[in-house]
């Protein structure tokens, strides 16, 4: 192998090991993106999710009444459950 061709097969190998470098960034840089476009899903889902809470002022007094006219029902149901099982 003539001093030529030696220096041709040289600078074909420095650019084969340069363009497989470029190739590997190329194909690590979707990977990349894809990931970022993840975080940035999940952040605006957990957005969306603390701004889906209702915005309306909390009524203690309103939720209270119902939980107790809940609770009535409830023991009425259970009476008569009592009473038909007799």
């Amino acid at each position: 192998m003539n001093p030529q061709e030696q220096s041709t097969l040289a600078l074909l190998t420095a650019c084969l090991i340069q363009q497989n470098a470029m190739l590997k960034s190329m194909n690590a840089t979707p990977h990349e993106l894809m990931e970022h476009v993840d975080a940035v899903g999940d952040r605006l889902w957990r957005m969306d999710r603390r701004h889906a809470i209702p915005a309306s002022p909390a009524d203690p007094a309103g939720t209270r009444k119902r939980a107790a006219k809940k609770r009535h029902l409830a023991r009425k149901q259970s009476a008569a459950r009592k009473r038909s099982g007799k």
